[in-house]
């Protein structure tokens, strides 16, 4: 399902972006990157890091805006989801890549 991730990182209203994606799936990935960019360039010198799942939901949690719309086609319409929501959908999908690398 088509999804567009709104995202404003601070009160900054010029900090205001949008990122569209083919899937739910692609959207959760790249919040998960922003946070793992944002890691690699606050310890440039640090080859592995690792993170715990709390701390990506205060990376959501920090943002003053992160939504995602999701496109729904029985109604044609997009359906907005919250940080919460998100948050969610990041837990499920760290879940099942854990599972998938059993």
């Amino acid at each position: 399902m088509h999804t567009i991730l709104l995202i404003q990182k601070s009160n900054d209203i010029k900090t205001r972006t949008f990122v569209d994606h083919e899937t739910i799936s692609l959207a959760v990935e790249d919040v998960i990157k922003m946070y793992e960019n944002r890691l690699k360039s606050m310890n440039p010198n640090t080859p592995h890091i690792n993170y715990h799942i709390d701390d990506l939901n205060k990376f959501v949690d920090m943002h003053n805006e992160l939504a995602a719309m999701v496109y729904d086609d029985r109604i044609k319409a997009y359906v907005p989801h919250d940080k919460s929501w998100i948050k969610m959908k990041i837990h499920n999908h760290l879940k099942q890549l854990a599972r998938s690398q059993r």
